[in-house]
C-alpha cells in the first residue's frame, strides 16, 4: 500500500550476526547480549488472504514508482501531498461516496462538515463524529487530508462528520491541536449530547483523539460516547517497537536506519514527550476514565507496537475496548485504496463500533 515515507521512522538491519565468540554462550547467532535482534535479508511472499484488488493495488505501486518524492522544505511537501498524493486518492473516495461538503469555521477553527450525497439517515440525525487526519502533525490541513478520510467514514457509517483543520508544526505546537479539538467539541456540545458525540482519526489523528480525551477528562467536561483510534496508539512512537523496524522491509520501502529517516517539523518537544496528557496511552488513571475505544491498524504499519500497547492498557484499565488488526497491510491502508474491500471493511469496522456505542448504548 501507498506509505508516506518521511511520516515514519522504520528500519530492518540486513546485517547477519556473528558467533557469540565466549565458550559456552547458547544464544542464537542474531541475538545479541543486550537482547537486540539482527535480522537476515529475507524474502517474504505477499500474503495469500489479500483479495484480488489488494494484491493489484500492491504491484501497482510499486510498478509505478512508489509514492512521490517529498523533499524540501514544509510548504514543498504540503504542496506534493495535496497535488500528488492525498488529491488524486480524495478524488476517488468522491467518485466512490458522493458527499455534501461545507467548509465552515467553528470555535475559531476551520472544518469541513462532510454528509452522505443522500443525506444522514433519520437514526444518525442527532449523532456526529469528529474526524481528525493523519500526516504527523505537519501535513494534512488545507481541506484535503481532512476529506479523505472524513468521506468514507460519513458514507460508509452514514453519519455527519467535521472534519478539523486542527493546527501543526511548524506554524503551532503541542498541545495547540489538541486546543483546536477541544474547542470544535464544545461547540458540538450546544447541538449534541456527549454520547452522541464520537471521536475518530488515524495515525496524528489517532494520537491527537486519546490526547483530546485526556484533556476533556482534565478539564472537567462530558466525554464522548465512544472514539477510535486508527493506524496509531496512545504511547510514545519513539522508543523501540518491533513494528517499527519491519515494517519499510516489508512494504518494499528502503531499508534505513532510523537516524536516516527524514523527519517532519516537529510538533512535540522533549519535555512534551514525558507529558501524560501528551501519551496517555502508559498511565492508567487517564485510560481508566476513556469511553469505549477501537483500536484499529494492521501488520505492515510501524505503529503497530504503539496500538497493541495500547489495547492492553485500555483492558488492564477496564475500559471497554476492541482490536481490529488486519493481515499484511501498511500504515493507514483504508484511507488510500478506495477499490480495496479490505479498506472498506476498517471503514465499516469503525461505523459498527460507532453505532454500538453512541447514545450510551453499551
Amino acid at each position: 500500500m501507498r506509505t508516506i515515507k518521511t511520516v515514519l521512522a522504520i528500519a530492518l538491519s540486513g546485517a547477519v550476526a556473528a558467533q557469540a565468540s565466549e565458550a559456552g554462550d547458547k544464544r542464537p547467532p542474531m541475538v545479541q547480549e543486550d537482547g537486540s535482534i539482527l535480522v537476515q535479508e529475507q524474502r517474504y511472499a505477499m500474503p495469500g488472504s489479500f483479495s484480488d484488488e489488494a494484491r493489484q493495488a500492491f504491484t501497482g505501486y510499486f510498478a509505478r514508482g512508489g509514492d512521490p518524492q517529498f523533499s524540501g522544505d514544509i510548504h514543498a511537501i504540503r504542496t506534493v501531498y495535496d497535488e500528488q498524493w492525498a488529491g488524486p486518492i480524495l478524488a476517488q473516495w468522491l467518485e466512490k461516496y458522493p458527499s455534501r461538503i461545507e467548509r465552515r469555521t467553528v470555535a475559531g477553527v476551520t472544518v469541513d462538515i462532510v454528509e452522505p450525497a443522500a443525506g444522514v439517515p433519520a437514526a444518525h440525525a442527532d449523532k456526529v463524529l469528529i474526524s481528525l487526519h493523519g500526516g504527523g502533525f505537519a501535513i494534512g490541513n488545507g481541506g484535503v487530508g481532512g476529506k479523505m478520510e472524513a468521506v468514507p467514514m460519513a458514507s460508509v457509517g452514514g453519519y455527519r462528520v467535521y472534519a478539523v483543520d486542527y493546527r501543526q508544526a511548524p506554524e503551532a505546537t503541542y498541545p495547540a491541536a489538541t486546543d483546536d479539538v477541544v474547542a470544535v467539541y464544545k461547540a458540538l456540545l450546544k447541538d449534541y449530547k456527549p454520547e452522541n458525540i464520537g471521536i475518530v482519526g488515524s495515525s496524528a489523528g489517532g494520537m491527537l483523539t486519546a490526547q483530546a480525551v485526556a484533556r476533556l477528562n482534565k478539564d472537567g467536561l462530558p466525554g464522548p460516547g465512544a472514539i477510535a483510534i486508527q493506524a496509531a496508539g496512545a504511547t510514545a512512537s519513539d522508543g523501540a517497537s518491533d513494528s517499527r523496524f519491519w515494517m519499510l522491509g516489508l512494504t518494499g520501502g528502503l531499508v534505513k536506519i532510523p537516524e536516516e529517516i527524514p523527519h517532519l517539523p516537529q510538533y512535540f518537544s522533549a519535555a512534551d514527550r514525558q507529558d501524560p496528557m501528551a501519551f496517555p496511552g502508559g498511565h492508567p488513571d487517564l485510560l481508566a476514565k476513556f469511553p469505549p475505544t477501537l483500536i484499529l491498524s494492521s501488520s505492515r504499519d510501524a505503529l503497530l507496537g504503539n496500538a497493541l500497547d495500547t489495547f492492553a492498557n485500555l483492558r488492564a484499565a477496564n475500559v471497554e475496548s476492541h482490536l481490529y488488526v488486519r493481515h499484511g497491510f501498511g500504515h493507514g491502508y483504508f484511507t488510500q485504496v478506495p477499490d480495496v474491500p479490505e479498506a472498506i471493511a476498517a471503514w465499516d469496522e469503525t461505523a459498527k463500533h460507532f453505532k454500538r456505542y453512541l447514545g450510551g448504548k453499551h
